[in-house]
């Protein structure tokens, strides 16, 4: 399966999905609670059956994992998996904060992921790779065109949980105000579009430290390929790669390899807080 093709096909169900969502009236919302604090609509399901469709009409016999319509994965087939988040960041998409609203769709197999499109449909702005190609925006090839940057300069993403404790939370809010890190940002929405940011170095960094209970493959898949692509490091806060099988998604730090450091060694220290 070349990797090529499938990051084709996954351009394509993107921009398709897409369409729909930008032609969508907001007079046909339907809301649906999927939990606590977390909703659905029938948007997402629309932009998930789409997707797939698309995909199964190219590669009937890959398995789909997509955040509607999840199916049991606790040994990982042979074959290859796709893993779609249709709207990612629905709260953001609801309150008209559409900067902040991306659906990404990956494909993978047991050598890693092999394909990746990040597309938010509103900005029309589409992220793409495939395993060992270049990354491009809307088609043409772009390299994070960032420098060496030290920690004491860096602009960098916290995004925290209320969950965590509350030293490493001061430490991590007031980590721009106490000169350990340049300047630092915390942004509503989706967590591919924000690292689509990171990729595009409009930020050099972020630490993503979530207590251990949100977030899913689906939601990084295809910006870990991307990210990678460009060179830059994605791991979790222990400094391990990621992968499907993992437990936790909410605990993630992407950087240079260079600024990477720095950051895992500051996290180590604030691990000790707790």
């Amino acid at each position: 399966m070349k990797p090529e093709n499938l990051k084709t096909v996954a351009e394509q169900a993107a921009r398709m999905a897409g369409s729909f969502l930008r032609l969508m009236s907001f007079t046909d919302l339907q809301i649906f609670r999927k939990g606590k604090s977390d909703v659905v609509t029938n948007f997402d399901m629309e932009s998930e059956r789409l997707i797939k469709n698309h995909i199964r009409m190219h590669f009937p016999d890959h398995v789909i994992q997509a955040e509607e319509s999840q199916i049991n994965l606790d040994s990982l087939p042979d074959n290859v998996i796709w893993f779609i988040d249709p709207l990612d960041g629905t709260k953001a998409f609801l309150r008209g904060n559409f900067a902040f609203v991306c659906m990404s769709i990956a494909a993978w197999d047991k050598s890693g992921v092999l394909a990746g499109v990040v597309y938010n449909p509103f900005t029309d702005m589409l992220y793409s790779t495939s395993k060992n190609g270049d990354v491009s925006l809307n088609g043409t090839v772009f390299h994070s065109a960032r420098t060496d940057c030290p920690l004491k300069k860096a602009r960098v993403l916290i995004d925290f949980s209320s969950r965590i404790s509350d030293q490493i939370q001061h430490e991590l809010a007031t980590a721009d105000l106490t000169g350990k890190i340049g300047r630092t940002y915390r942004l509503g929405g989706g967590i591919s579009q924000h690292l689509m940011l990171i990729a595009q170095a409009s930020l050099d960094g972020g630490i993503f430290w979530g207590a251990g209970y949100k977030g899913q493959f689906w939601d990084i898949a295809a910006a870990t390929l991307i990210i990678e692509r460009l060179g830059l490091k994605f791991t979790n806060l222990d400094g391990d790669p990621i992968h499907p099988t993992d437990e936790v998604f909410d605990r993630l730090l992407v950087a240079a390899p260079s600024l990477h450091q720095e950051l895992l060694e500051w996290v180590t220290h604030l691990k000790e807080l707790q």
